[in-house]
């Protein structure tokens, strides 16, 4: 920085502002602003992050811990958080557990490693002694999608129950009378109460049938969705609709459908928990629950950065879900 501000005759700080994108607020010029920022990529200078942290005390960095980044919803959510902290001049190192106890505690003892100023995660089923150790460290945090009730910090979460019985209560209206679940064997909130919103109106009505419940393991899920769909399949008690309860859960389960040359909609009603967006080129009717993910996205980034500039509220949040429907094509 000093080079270049004896080279176009300026103030080291005046350097700094430009470099650091606060020009404006500096009252710097346009013009001078454009002639540092030439003259730096001339002479190919890169800030050196480390060095600013030291002063500033801050890495302008946050760290997000998903669970599967294949997932489509998982990489929208992440879209949205790196979108949002551009905005405040944040970049955003993504980490991935596989849904695995192991990789989620080697990502949070990545991310404090890389001393990140704050962290949003996706919870994993009995991840809560690994979560206490950041809030041990004082670092801010945020948990999205799901939550450890436990854990005394914010969140930001869709009404998973509340979407879960509705979408259960337009089944049985259209006239379904045999209504399965198919859902992860994964005990945290998000997942529980999709299928407890449905268990529980299926018991209003007197439709509850245990055998039609299907706990997943996450990590045999091809071969239990599969059999899952068989025995739906040969139910002499003809199975009416599918609640999926997860988006990869229902990709699965559509596939083996489509195998089983079972007909959609026309033998049996789907519903999917969450929208798949390559299924819009798809002719198959079904209803899907719409998340909104923008929404998770910007405020987790939101709250985070509130607690990152000194604020020591916690923020809980319960957002609405949408049921929409996926048409046939005229």
């Amino acid at each position: 920085m000093q080079d270049i501000a004896d080279k176009l005759g300026v103030s080291k700080g005046t350097v700094s502002l430009v470099l650091s994108g606060k020009a404006k607020s500096g009252r710097v010029s346009d013009e001078t602003s454009q002639k540092v920022r030439q003259l730096a990529a001339e002479m190919n200078y890169y800030p050196n992050e480390i060095a600013r942290s030291l002063t500033t005390g801050k890495s302008m960095s946050i760290g997000v811990i998903i669970t599967d980044i294949s997932n489509e919803f998982f990489g929208n959510l992440t879209f949205h958080i790196q979108e949002r902290a551009k905005k405040y001049g944040y970049t955003v190192i993504t980490t991935n557990t596989n849904e695995r106890l192991d990789e989620f505690n080697d990502a949070v003892t990545i991310l404090l490693n890389r001393q990140t100023d704050g962290i949003i995660l996706v919870p994993v089923d009995g991840g809560e002694e690994i979560t206490q150790r950041i809030i041990a460290r004082h670092i801010p945090l945020v948990q999205v999608d799901r939550f450890y009730p436990a854990i005394n910090a914010s969140y930001i979460i869709v009404d998973n129950y509340k979407i879960s019985a509705k979408m259960a209560e337009m089944l049985i209206e259209k006239g379904n009378r045999r209504i399965a679940v198919v859902c992860y064997d994964i005990k945290l909130n998000a997942l529980m109460d999709r299928k407890q919103g449905c268990i529980d109106v299926l018991n209003q009505h007197n439709l509850f049938d245990p055998a039609l419940i299907k706990d997943i393991n996450y990590e045999q899920q091809e071969e239990e969705i599969y059999k899952a769909i068989i025995e739906f399949k040969n139910n002499p008690d003809k199975v009416d609709a599918i609640f999926f309860c997860s988006r990869r859960v229902f990709i699965t389960g559509m596939k083996y459908m489509h195998k089983e040359g079972i007909k959609i909609s026309e033998e049996i009603d789907v519903v999917c928990f969450d929208k798949i967006d390559s299924f819009s080129i798809a002719n198959i009717p079904f209803n899907f629950i719409e998340q909104p993910i923008k929404d998770l996205g910007e405020k987790a980034v939101d709250i985070l950065m509130n607690q990152i500039n000194g604020e020591n509220t916690i923020n809980q949040y319960l957002l609405e879900a949408q049921i929409r429907r996926h048409a046939q094509y005229e």
